[in-house]
């Protein structure tokens, strides 16, 4: 049937005579099934009559009131089946147009209306169910409604078995020959069509991944597009095997009236140009398809896979879901870059919280694409610049648009993704590099990203035939600014602590770029405790370690750091499977303990890395062996090879597409814990096995890094480890600057804290002085960062009234250099007390250290320096040192007897000086010294604890000194004699002669221990040189100075030792020691003179003019 043409924009007739009425009753708008009103087409009725033929098929899209039509077409001819005379819908048309018409002098309403009867089947209620009883069931209920809908009608006429029928009908009971028809293989062969026909063009995702979305975008955007219209001769083209050719959906959308042909003057192709129909049917079509985006993005999971792009940066998954794509279509060869291009575009235009902008041009024959992915949020700042916006959803608020200012400091992003096409499959990494590298300027349809937005991650994409490869990047705007950090100071040792609770810290992340640089190698660094090892080993594994799926917390935390600064640094970011390891732990007391405390670490990390991969696509065995090992059942072999076949779980199961990173945290606390408890030999052979099994030939394996205090002889210890390279404090080319802070990291911290920079050569005193390297590479002026930061926690924002407190070494006790200085009786070492003087000295230092029951003196010495007690110094320092050494230090070093004030004496100490400077270091000697006061005052508590076990009464010393200080002569004399008394004939050099400087070294210790302030020895002053001074803290202006003399008789008596304390006494006041000191606003003096005889002594002291004072005779009984 024809009808005369519609006008589409406002449903007018040709016939402008009979104008159509907008009715907007009630009643007749629910009676005709319309939406909100009714559009007289009443006149329909006259054609339907009218046309000859006796079937009519009318077609037409959705929504344009077939149904209504229909409806009013029912109600007009239906006759009232209860009262054939009584027309009950009359009413209805008695003010329509049909009203109006006559034929043969009679209205149509009394010819026609109310006259039939009328089958009214609606189609729309019965639908295909999962399986064919249900089908059928939907059938038998639509078959219910419409013999209950004719209930009225006589039946007297009808026959029992037809009136039987009518009742089964009615109650849902009967079997029927048509309904049998419809068997199972019919019903599947039906369902299977359906399914083929939504599933392949409307419900699923068919249609996502070719060109349809990109195709869409463009048509709303413009208006038209181009297209071949294949012709739909029958449904059959429907099918799979059909709709392959994706031009079937322009046919179909023609078909529904949603697009028109429109002239083809301007194209010259085989292509028809389509027009969406109007303003109307666009914004329909707009609804439609973002709600159909909508549904994919909610309910099928592709929220999942945008969330690989941006938030997880997932090249893995983000590899095989588009691989898994393309395989599905069978594209042809020479579409393959548009495909690719196609199914990327297809698939991030589902999230409409972002908008995809394309290249306004591009050349065909390039073998690139691009696009951008810009968050609805960030897209003013791009539009401002650019009026190229292709994704339909892109209408953004006021709100959004004041929010996106680019005034505004927020960190605003992008992503900028880069396809190209290589002919090798071998070659695709290389193209995604290539696709990298493409447009470094980061030009944009003529507009520089770089000075839009803060960060921009760029995906490289490189494409080969149904293969591609995806590699990202993260870079930064030319206005990129981190954010300010806070004033909270962090010691700990988590890098997550300082991200996630806002802490300050001093970057270290070049040892990130040392590492990228340096690639496949294992690094056995070793440092003090508390220098930044294990913080530095977390944030290793922060920034390598590739992030468990949805985990997009941290995307930021090296945002503007040290290593973003190299784009291709970026490209290493959450990348690489981290294994680690901390054994800090480790307290196990037996071997038994320590195999299930190993298992426990072993199986934690297992437990940890079966959360972030695919655990059923390992192989039984591979499952049946990993199970073992976390539920910590595994043998010793099994136990020594854990954590090779980790990596290899990981790595040959394209889990990963890189190799593993091994770090191993304070890896000499069990050893150390093994041979403190007794258990070293039986557990050295397991520790040497596990760990060449991790290091030594593992093919999965990118690189490791152990870290630890001692060098444990690990090239040797490790069988087989020859590709460890060690970075120590004796050498360290490579990370010389990532462990402690440098002087201008330490004003950046004080600057941070508010701490005026006034204090830094306090600061230096009591915390710098470490030192790294030898020769020219060495590093010097290393701050302690774990004192700094403790000191800064104190004295934050504090102008003045510093507190400096021994923060390193109360952080924890150390055995091994407690049990050192008792046995190698530190305190009376003559070098040794040299060092706590302040010299610097030469020591053979051992490169490779073992561990043992008794160390020898230069492997004791390499323990300080890996311990951090002591520090290396250079030739430079020591030749400062060595012109400014005190003369009694030189005397003390000689093991000379004490000096005479003559030229002859003066020769032999400058033929010492001249006999030092002129040393050559050999293989293994080093300079050494304490670093700080921090390290000073620890040594002063640890000797003063190591003596406590000899000395009953810890309180000799304190009482001397306090005696020297109060000028108390009887508690001076009683409590060196009970000192004396403790200390063993070894202590006092039994072996020797009893020269003077033997027990100048006991004093010199004893005042270095009592941290005597403003010490001197063997200073020039008047006609000579005194042995000891020092001002005294009781009083003002008032200064001690002592005399030492030994006493030369074998038969030494109390008179004896009274003249040679009287000879000291004059001494001093004959040749004016305290000339000098009167010169510096000293007025008042005490003299002591100390003769010393074997284990006894004698003290006699005068102030200023004053008679000499002597010990009470009570003293010597």
């Amino acid at each position: 049937m024809k009808r005369s043409n519609e006008n589409e924009n406002d449903f007018r007739s040709e016939n402008n005579e009979k104008k159509r009425k907008i009715i907007d009753e009630n009643e007749l708008i629910k009676k005709f099934l319309c939406s909100n009103f009714y559009i007289d087409k009443t006149l329909l009725i006259k054609d339907f009559i009218e046309e000859i033929s006796s079937i009519i098929c009318v077609t037409a899209p959705s929504g344009y009131g077939k149904t209504v039509n229909l409806n009013m077409l029912r109600y007009f001819f239906e006759m009232n089946y209860e009262d054939e005379n009584n027309n009950k819908n009359k009413n209805f048309f008695e003010n329509l147009n049909i009203a109006k018409e006559t034929k043969d002098g009679e209205s149509y309403i009394d010819l026609y209306q109310g006259k039939f009867p009328v089958v009214y089947i609606n189609f729309d209620v019965i639908y295909l169910s999962n399986s064919f009883d249900e089908t059928i069931n939907n059938y038998k209920r639509f078959v219910q409604k419409l013999y209950i809908y004719y209930t009225s009608i006589k039946n007297e006429n009808l026959s029992d078995y037809e009136k039987e029928m009518i009742k089964n009908f009615k109650n849902y009971n009967y079997d029927s020959p048509i309904l049998n028809s419809l068997n199972t293989t019919f019903f599947d062969d039906l369902y299977s069509f359906h399914q083929e026909l939504l599933t392949n063009i409307f419900e699923y995702e068919r249609y996502i991944f070719k060109s349809f979305i990109t195709d869409m975008d463009y048509l709303l955007q413009n208006g038209f597009i181009e297209k071949s219209i294949p012709k739909l001769s029958n449904f059959k083209m429907l099918k799979k095997e059909y709709i392959n050719n994706r031009d079937i959906i322009w046919t179909l959308f023609i078909k529904c009236g949603y697009l028109i042909i429109a002239d083809n003057d301007n194209i010259i192709s085989n292509n028809n140009k389509l027009k969406i129909r109007n303003k109307e049917i666009k914004e329909f079509i707009k609804i439609k398809f973002s709600n159909w985006k909508n549904n994919f993005y909610k309910y099928f999971k592709y929220s999942e896979i945008i969330d690989l792009f941006i938030k997880n940066y997932d090249e893995e998954k983000i590899q095989e879901f588009l691989e898994n794509s393309i395989n599905k279509e069978n594209y042809s060869s020479n579409e393959d870059l548009n495909n690719w291009y196609a199914l990327i575009y297809s698939l991030l235009s589902l999230n409409n919280e972002y908008v995809i902008v394309t290249k306004n041009k591009y050349d065909e024959k390039n073998n690139i694409r691009e696009l951008l992915y810009v968050h609805k949020d960030y897209l003013d700042r791009l539009n401002n610049n650019c009026d190229n916006n292709n994704n339909s959803n892109s209408n953004n608020s006021n709100e959004s648009n004041k929010k996106n200012d680019q005034s505004n400091p927020d960190l605003s992003e992008i992503f900028y993704i880069t396809i190209n096409i290589v002919h090798k499959e071998d070659k695709i990494k290389e193209g995604c590099i290539q696709a990298l590298d493409d447009n470094e300027e980061f030009l944009f349809n003529g507009k520089e990203l770089k000075n839009i937005y803060n960060k921009i991650i760029k995906f490289g994409i490189s494409v080969c035939g149904k293969k591609c490869g995806v590699i990202y990047e993260i870079n930064y705007g030319n206005k990129f600014k981190r954010k300010e950090m806070a004033t909270k100071v962090y010691s700990g040792e988590n890098y997550d602590d300082l991200y996630e609770k806002g802490y300050y810290f001093i970057d270290k992340t070049r040892m990130i770029n040392k590492l990228i640089e340096k690639g496949n190698a294992v690094y056995l660094i070793t440092r003090p405790r508390r220098f930044g090892k294990s913080l530095n080993l977390k944030m290793i594994q922060k920034f390598f370690e590739k992030r468990t799926k949805g985990d997009s917390k941290g995307n930021d935390v090296f945002d503007g750091l040290e290593v973003s600064k190299d784009r291709k640094n970026m490209r290493e970011c959450h990348k690489y499977p981290v294994i680690y390891l901390n054994f800090n732990d480790n307290e196990s007391k037996t071997y038994e303990s320590a195999i299930m405390y190993l298992k426990s670490k072993i199986s934690s990390q297992f437990k940890y890395q079966r959360e972030k991969i695919d655990f059923k696509k390992l192989d039984t065995l591979d499952q049946k062996l990993w199970n073992k090992i976390e539920n910590e059942e595994e043998d010793m072999n099994k136990l020594n090879e854990s954590i090779h076949f980790l990596c290899q779980c990981l790595i040959e199961e394209k889990f990963y597409k890189r190799k593993c990173i091994v770090l191993i945290d304070e890896y000499d606390k069990i050893l150390i814990n093994s041979f403190e408890n007794g258990y070293y030999e039986m557990f050295i052979g397991i520790v040497r096995s596990f760990f060449s099994n991790i290091f030594k030939g593992n093919e999965y394996l990118y690189f490791g890094i152990i870290t630890g205090c001692l060098g444990l002889e690990l090239k040797t210890f490790y069988s087989g480890l020859n590709n460890i390279h060690e970075h120590t404090l004796l050498s360290d080319h490579l990370f010389y600057d990532c462990y402690g802070f440098t002087e201008s990291e330490l004003k950046k911290n004080l600057s941070h804290f508010e701490i005026p920079l006034e204090e830094e050569n306090k600061i230096q005193k009591e915390y710098n002085g470490y030192s790294c390297g030898y020769g020219n590479r060495m590093i010097k002026n290393l701050y302690n960062p774990y004192s700094i930061m403790k000191f800064i926690s104190n004295n934050k924002n504090k102008k003045d009234d510093h507190l400096f407190k021994n923060y390193w070494f109360s952080s924890w006790s150390d055995n091994i250099l407690n049990k050192i200085i008792k046995e190698n009786e530190f305190s009376f070492k003559k070098d040794f007390l040299s060092l706590l003087y302040g010299n610097i000295i030469i020591v053979e230092i051992k490169e490779i250290l073992t561990l043992k029951k008794n160390y020898l003196k230069d492997e004791v010495w390499t323990v300080l320096l890996h311990s951090g007690y002591i520090t290396l110094s250079d030739k430079e320092g020591y030749e400062q040192n060595i012109k400014e050494m005190d003369d009694q230090i030189i005397k003390l070093l000689q093991g000379e007897s004490k000096l005479n004030e003559n030229d002859v004496n003066e020769d032999l100490i400058k033929k010492y000086k001249n006999n030092q400077l002129n040393k050559h270091l050999y293989n293994n000697m080093y300079y050494i010294k304490i670093p700080n006061n921090e390290i000073f005052n620890c040594f002063i508590a640890k000797l003063k604890e190591s003596l406590k076990n000899e000395i009953k009464d810890n309180n000799y010393i304190n009482n001397f000194i306090n005696g020297l200080f109060n000028k108390d002569i009887d508690t001076i004399n009683s409590n060196l004699n009970d000192y004396l008394t403790c200390l063993s004939q070894y202590h006092l050099f039994a072996n020797e002669k009893d020269y003077e400087n033997v027990y100048q070294v006991l004093l010199m210790q004893i005042f270095i221990f009592c941290k005597i302030y403003g010490l001197t020895a063997e200073k020039n002053s008047g006609l000579g040189r005194y042995d000891f001074g020092f001002p005294n803290r009781n009083k003002k202006k008032e200064y001690i100075l002592i005399e030492v003399k030994t006493c030369k008789s074998e038969n030494c008596n109390d008179n004896l030792l009274h003249k040679e304390c009287e000879n000291a006494i004059n001494q001093i006041i004959e040749k004016k020691y305290k000339m000098k000191h009167e010169k510096n606003g000293y007025s008042s003096f005490i003299i002591y003179g100390i003769t010393f005889w074997k284990k006894t002594c004698r003290i006699e002291m005068r102030i200023n003019n004053n008679d000499i004072k002597v010990p009470s005779e009570s003293l010597k009984e």
